[in-house]
């Protein structure tokens, strides 16, 4: 079948043949089957010579189908966590407790206008079994964008302030309060040890903690993406431990598959090319810790990817 007239970029003017459909599809097939994005794919194949557009166009117009098996259904589904005003009224509002006390998102407003240049991290958690886990918890550099995860075997105040230890120890404490002025997080019960997260074991001040509103998980929307793509990776309704995420090793391979994703935002490139290039000190640490660049087209967001 000659593929000459099927589709036209109409912004570019290219009248796609069966030769080039190939050359495209001998190249997206294979990532997109990794579970890369077409910005991902296109923004690390220039070569290609089509837009992002251009290339959902192609595929959700089949123009690749015969070429090559792809379809829509290999695009990445993305869910929209957003919950709507009329059910949010349907839960009961928290009472504020003790530890919320100079610690709300109004708070956190505040603070921030009073001091511009701090670092924020955003804090979470993610799991699929409450009672057995493994829980992840998570914590994303806002101004790279890179993401750092630890595994715990247990999703309670005392586990998540280790957590934030361990992040201090693989950091050092002096990079810990340059990078981590700032943690916001949600008031799960597994944050209420603010006083705990905030201090150093020396006793000294290393962070300040503050807390969203109860059902805004937006107000740290930009983790809440990040648990997007460690969905890709991590399904809900699965066994984590059968996909393979038995411990922190498998957890920073993860990672750094998430982490190695080009961004639009910052022109192409990944949020660990960022720390590579403006935060190196920052980067060595986490790269001695086991998270590390990822080769463009080795980079898989699948669930098979920890499976041996």
């Amino acid at each position: 079948m000659d593929y000459r007239t099927v589709l036209v970029d109409s912004r570019q003017g290219v009248n796609l043949t069966t030769s080039e459909a190939k050359d495209i599809a001998d190249v997206v097939g294979p990532l997109l089957k990794k579970g890369q994005s077409p910005y991902q794919i296109i923004t690390n194949h220039p070569e290609l010579g089509i837009s992002e557009k251009t290339l959902y166009n192609y595929i959700e117009g089949d123009v690749l189908h015969e070429i090559a098996g792809i379809t829509v259904m290999d695009l990445r589904r993305q869910v929209s966590r957003k919950i709507s005003k009329k059910k949010s009224k349907g839960y009961k509002k928290r009472t504020d407790r003790k530890y919320l006390k100079g610690r709300t998102y109004k708070d956190y407003k505040v603070y921030l206008e009073e001091n511009p240049d701090v670092t924020v991290v955003q804090m979470d958690t993610i799991y699929n079994n409450e009672t057995n886990g493994p829980f992840v918890q998570t914590f994303k550099f806002i101004r790279t964008g890179v993401l750092v995860a630890i595994f715990h075997d247990s999703k309670t105040a005392e586990s998540m302030k280790s957590g934030v230890d361990l992040l201090e120890s693989i950091l050092s404490p002096e990079l810990f309060k340059k990078y981590v002025h700032i943690l916001l997080t949600d008031r799960g019960t597994e944050f209420s040890a603010a006083d705990a997260m905030e201090v150093s074991v020396d006793g000294t001040r290393r962070t300040r903690v503050f807390y969203c509103d109860p059902l805004q998980s937006g107000q740290k929307g930009s983790l809440e993406n990040k648990h997007i793509e460690l969905r890709y990776i991590f399904p809900k309704d699965t066994d984590l431990k059968a996909l393979g995420l038995i411990d922190q090793a498998a957890l920073n391979i993860a990672v750094s598959h998430i982490d190695s994703v080009p961004l639009e935002k910052f022109g192409g490139k990944s949020p660990l090319d960022v720390a590579d290039f403006m935060y190196h000190d920052l980067y060595k640490k986490l790269d001695a810790f086991g998270i590390h660049k990822i080769e463009k087209d080795k980079v898989v967001l699948k669930p098979y990817l920890l499976k041996k």
